[in-house]
């Protein structure tokens, strides 16, 4: 039986089209914390904070993007498939104070990924260890708290 993060290593939808990474969201200075933002009519907003789980410390300057959930199975289960890509898919970077901020994006179901998908990057685990889902419901805001990732300044 295949490892659920292999899958998702394996099923993460890269397009390379000489694009630069679009930066959707907003950084923020490390002494302000912004409340979160009121969407667009019809669109989403999502919000949250980095940790490095090696300092405990927030991680300034991380990329963070939000890929796409594709359930095949109603329900979901080991062949979903999360979609990230690099033109199109929303990306930040997080401020002094490890805070990212989307705004307006799509609503729908997403993953969370932190880091360089070509080099190093984590995606978010839920408590079994299984990427961790959250839903981007339209007109609200959608705040994730605080992540955790194995990755430090030296790993940005």
């Amino acid at each position: 039986m295949k490892k659920v993060y292999i899958i998702v290593v394996l099923a993460l939808v890269i397009v390379l089209c000489g694009c630069s990474t679009t930066e959707v969201a907003t950084e923020v200075a490390a002494e302000e914390i912004p409340p979160p933002p009121t969407p667009e009519a019809g669109m989403a907003a999502v919000t949250g904070r980095v940790y490095s789980e090696k300092t405990g410390e927030p991680l300034p300057g991380a990329i963070v993007r939000l890929a796409e959930t594709v359930r095949p199975e109603e329900g979901g289960g080991e062949n979903d498939v999360f979609v990230l890509d690099l033109a199109f898919s929303p990306g930040a970077r997080t401020g002094e104070n490890g805070v990212f901020v989307f705004e307006n994006v799509d609503p729908m179901e997403y993953v969370i990924v932190v880091g360089d998908v070509e080099r190093t990057y984590v995606i978010i685990p839920d408590e079994s260890g299984k990427p961790a889902t959250w839903i981007a419901l339209p007109d609200e805001i959608l705040e994730v708290g605080s992540l955790y990732v194995s990755m430090g300044l030296e790993d940005l």
